[in-house]
């Protein structure tokens, strides 16, 4: 099965210019069609699709440079299968930088089940004075945001060193605690046990990097893998393909999520999940993390494998077998997964030991006949087509736009006045629905948290706090070094300390209205010493450890 590469009578842009975009009636009559073997390598590891999965990093890295300058997209076409659905649209691919190969990969566009309130804000390849050239990855944003902050400095390391407190119950997972700026430092707000439900992960809040400063992305509640849509294998093309005129390209071999379970890598310094063999050691070195290690970590948080920890939380032996697999995999070479689909053509009725097949990708064409998960297809009609290439040019604007906004890099005065700019942009062309407008037994959880990509609060405030509401959610007591939180680039420790320090509490997890002993409010600091000098109670200050169990926040 190959997958579908043609060159066009006439260019897209040729079709522009007369008017409306059009395609063409028939792809076979109007084409030629370009031998898959000899031009196009269909792979079978990379890169998945940002759009798919977040990767969720608790220290943003600037990202990845390379001296080569990234192709000119591909005019790259959706399948005649469309995944059916109120809210599934196309995505189109982009390309990824392959180190292995020292040249870039096209990451296939995908069909997406789009997260309510989420829009979808696209990365892309930014050109350096160096010559050089950087990617700066794309995030959901609030469907409702329409202005974007740039915080100049990056949020320390994270304390939190997991739950403080008991879980309410075996439903319930552990949300590590994350800073917050507010004014001119960040404030720790401490972490809290989720409620969890059947077909539905939390993607906890995290900061983007941009060379324009950092970015607050507030957490959401986005489908489980299996309901999120279809993947397609990325490719790697002979470079005079895709630069031909008329040339387009339609993805057509299916990788099955089952790969998420089995072979999913996390790397941070690329902002990207990756499938597939990554099992050698070398790849350690160049930050490739297996997701349960990521997880288990302190520098981020994989919800793809939290989820699928909850779904088996009955099992005690599940995450034992998880680690046994990796160090099948790391230590018998022969029994990884192959790297191209033709190679995993000819493994196709090799099975392991258990009887687990080795092959995880597949023609889209049988595999609209045999979907996984109850997954339904429906043939691509010509109107829905047309929308999607619109859409796709839409798309591409709005990424110019986010480009441009953001090309001017902070300057060491912003940095060292602390000073926030804001940036303001259009609605993305890709929009998830209303979480109201969706039926009850289909719509998403609660959100634990305040809505909106906001990180400002004052002082004391409850902006972006969990809202603890029953058993929704539980939040924990904070987490802060004896030290002090220490920063990556050795900035002071004043710009950093706990939210709420200067609140007067009750105890958390007791669930008795027992008030704790006051920490002095951070304004009677700021007053004459005569007007506190004279109170006894100054005498019997609060031990130092009262400080680190501020009120649970709303």
């Amino acid at each position: 099965m190959k997958p579908r590469h043609f060159k066009m009578i006439g260019t897209l842009s040729a079709f522009a210019a007369a008017g409306a975009l059009l395609l063409p009636t028939a792809a076979p009559a109007l084409s030629t069609e370009v031998a898959a073997d000899q031009d196009v390598e269909i792979l079978t590891r990379g890169p998945v699709h940002e759009a798919f999965a977040e990767s969720v990093s608790f220290e943003p890295e600037p990202g990845l440079i390379v001296r080569v300058a990234p192709p000119e997209p591909i005019e790259e076409l959706p399948p005649e299968q469309q995944l059916e659905g109120d809210n599934v649209t196309w995505i189109p691919g982009y390309w990824a930088w392959d180190d292995e190969r020292n040249d870039f990969l096209w990451i296939s566009g995908i069909w997406r089940n789009l997260p309510p309130d989420r829009q979808w804000v696209p990365g892309y390849w930014d050109a350096l004075e160096s010559g050089e050239y950087q990617w700066t990855s794309g995030y959901w944003a609030d469907s409702e945001t329409t202005e974007v902050a740039y915080i100049p400095t990056p949020p320390p390391r994270s304390v939190d060193s997991g739950p403080n407190i008991a879980a309410p119950s075996d439903d319930h997972v552990w949300i590590p605690g994350i800073w917050i700026w507010s004014e001119t430092r960040y404030l720790w707000r401490p972490g809290y046990w989720n409620l969890l439900r059947p077909n539905w992960t939390w993607v906890p809040s995290r900061y983007c990097w941009t060379r324009r400063g950092y970015v607050y992305v507030d957490g959401y509640w986005d489908y489980a893998v299996a309901s999120r849509g279809v993947i397609f294998a990325p490719v790697f093309f002979n470079r005079h393909l895709y630069a031909s005129p008329g040339y387009f390209y339609t993805p057509s071999i299916v990788v099955s999520l089952n790969v998420f379970s089995s072979h999913l890598f996390v790397r941070p310094r690329c902002g990207h999940y990756y499938f597939g063999d990554y099992y050698a050691p070398r790849y350690v070195n160049s930050g490739f993390h297996a997701s349960f290690a990521w997880h288990s970590g302190l520098r981020g948080y994989d919800p793809i494998y939290c989820y699928d920890r909850w779904q088996h939380r009955a099992d005690h032996g599940w995450e034992r077998r998880r680690r046994d697999d990796f160090d099948y995999f790391r230590n018998h070479e022969a029994a990884r997964p192959s790297h191209t689909w033709a190679a995993m053509r000819e493994r196709r009725e090799e099975r392991r030991q258990d009887g687990r097949n080795l092959a995880f990708a597949t023609p889209l064409e049988g595999f609209a006949k045999s979907p996984e998960g109850g997954q339904r297809f429906r043939t691509l009609d010509k109107v829905k087509r047309q929308q999607i290439v619109s859409q796709r040019q839409e798309m591409r604007r709005f990424s110019q736009e986010r480009r441009q906004a953001e090309a001017r890099p902070v300057t060491t005065g912003e940095v060292s006045k602390k000073a926030v700019t804001r940036g303001t942009f259009a609605r993305s062309p890709v929009v998830g629905r209303q979480a109201e407008s969706i039926a009850k037994e289909s719509a998403p959880p609660k959100r634990p948290e305040a809505r909106g990509n906001k990180p400002f609060s004052k002082r004391g405030g409850k902006d972006g706090a969990p809202e603890a509401s029953g058993d929704e959610a539980q939040p924990g007591r904070p987490q802060t070094p004896a030290t002090g939180p220490k920063t990556r680039d050795g900035r002071p420790d004043d710009m950093t300390r706990p939210e709420g320090e200067p609140k007067q509490q009750t105890e958390p997890g007791t669930g008795s209205g027992k008030k704790a002993k006051p920490t002095p409010p951070e304004r009677t600091r700021s007053e004459p010493k005569e007007k506190t000098k004279p109170e006894p109670r100054e005498k019997t200050k609060p031990v130092p450890q009262e400080k680190t169990t501020p009120e649970p926040r709303e």
